[in-house]
């Protein structure tokens, strides 16, 4: 049985992972439900866009489900303090997404253009709404949450000092929008054949993209200058596993969040890459090599979310009540728990990367307004 801290270690790492496939893959079919109504004005144009995600978007929530299992199981309170502080914002990212499944599956039961317009917006609507819920508690998330436990570990939010809706967490829902807009219109790019939506594509997606590079750019500069970051600076890993913290262990000021990039230079490459994969896309685009520009922006997520990672490293959810903060250490379920739980994962999620690679390898063709025509039954 591997030793216990780098259990801990590991399971930061996979759930970091499911994270990412969650972000790749839902996250590109909220940002083409986001993109619906602005490269589709015509209701055939919309069906086209619709239907490139069709086969695929109820199965790329299993990385939602599956992520947020793995956090219950692995962290459980991590699970309890986000779900409980967050509990509003939660409730609404839920409702919405439950107009998606509406959006999709009912569309076309009535033939109706009102009834589909109405299914479309239902589509935009829970798409982009669970886009800002996310980027919302990313936001809170790095700027600490007030929360603190009792001696039975009964959690306790503090709602007077709840944080004001910042500049800060406008940023990072703007960013977290344009990161899912960009996979999506890359992602479009390689499935539509529509000289029209084709055309809108070659002009949002450089759009977007030097978009993104200036948002992830300030908003890196917004976490250095002004947001208080925490840092460790305990040597004995044991004491890690207990809470409330020892308070004089813990520094919390500006600039800590990159504390980590300070004492490992060579990390810098990782938001650096996020960077040169934005420039790479958008020259990609340009001329057409749709794979790779897709794959580019595929790296950028991976790199985007594992900046975060490395950032907030050890901690998972940070409280303003500094030693009450949740690291991988004494937020982590037992030895045994976290044990099988591996197992059970170096099995599965190779199985769930097989199964997603050969649905899209076999539903992959470009979608034209001739297929939607010559079979308007068997598209959504």
């Amino acid at each position: 049985m591997l030793n216990y801290e780098i259990l801990c270690i590991i399971w930061y790492i996979l759930i970091v992972i499911l994270i990412t496939g969650f972000m790749i893959t839902d996250g590109l079919d909220m940002g083409v439900g986001i993109l619906l109504f602005i490269l589709g004005r015509k209701k055939i144009d919309r069906r086209i866009i619709i239907n490139t995600i069709a086969p695929h978007w109820d199965g790329n929530q299993v990385w939602f489900i599956t992520a947020a299992g793995a956090m219950f199981a692995a962290w459980p309170n991590v699970y309890a303090t986000l779900f409980s502080s967050f509990y509003i914002i939660m409730f609404i990212l839920l409702i919405f997404l439950f107009l998606r499944p509406i959006g999709f599956e009912y569309r076309t039961k009535l033939p109706n253009t009102i009834w589909e317009t109405i299914c479309d917006i239902f589509i935009a609507i829970g798409s982009i709404m669970p886009t800002i819920a996310i980027g919302t508690i990313l936001g809170y998330i790095l700027q600490g949450i007030p929360f603190y436990f009792d001696k039975y570990y009964h959690i306790y939010y503090n709602r007077e000092i709840l944080l004001p809706f910042s500049l800060f967490n406008f940023m990072i829902i703007i960013t977290t929008i344009l990161v899912v807009l960009n996979q999506a219109a890359t992602f479009l790019q390689l499935r539509i054949n529509d000289k029209n939506i084709n055309n809108k594509l070659n002009i949002i997606i450089p759009m977007i993209s030097m978009s993104l590079i200036f948002m992830i750019i300030i908003t890196f500069t917004y976490i250095i200058f002004y947001i208080r970051g925490y840092k460790l600076n305990v040597l004995n890993i044991q004491a890690m596993h207990y809470l409330p913290l020892i308070t004089s262990d813990i520094a919390y000021s500006e600039g800590f969040w990159i504390n980590n990039f300070i004492k490992n230079t060579y990390l810098w490459i990782i938001p650096i890459s996020s960077i040169i994969n934005l420039l790479c896309l958008i020259v990609l685009s340009i001329y057409q090599k749709h794979i790779l520009a897709f794959i580019c922006s595929i790296y950028n997520i991976i790199s985007i979310i594992t900046t975060i990672a490395i950032a907030i490293f050890p901690f998972i959810v940070p409280s303003t009540y500094a030693n009450y903060s949740l690291t991988i250490w004494n937020a982590a379920s037992s030895r045994l728990t976290l044990s099988i739980m591996l197992y059970v994962a170096l099995i599965f999620i190779p199985i769930i990367l097989l199964y997603s690679y050969w649905c899209y390898k076999k539903m992959f063709f470009k979608i034209t307004k001739q297929h939607i025509k010559k079979n308007p039954l068997n598209y959504y």
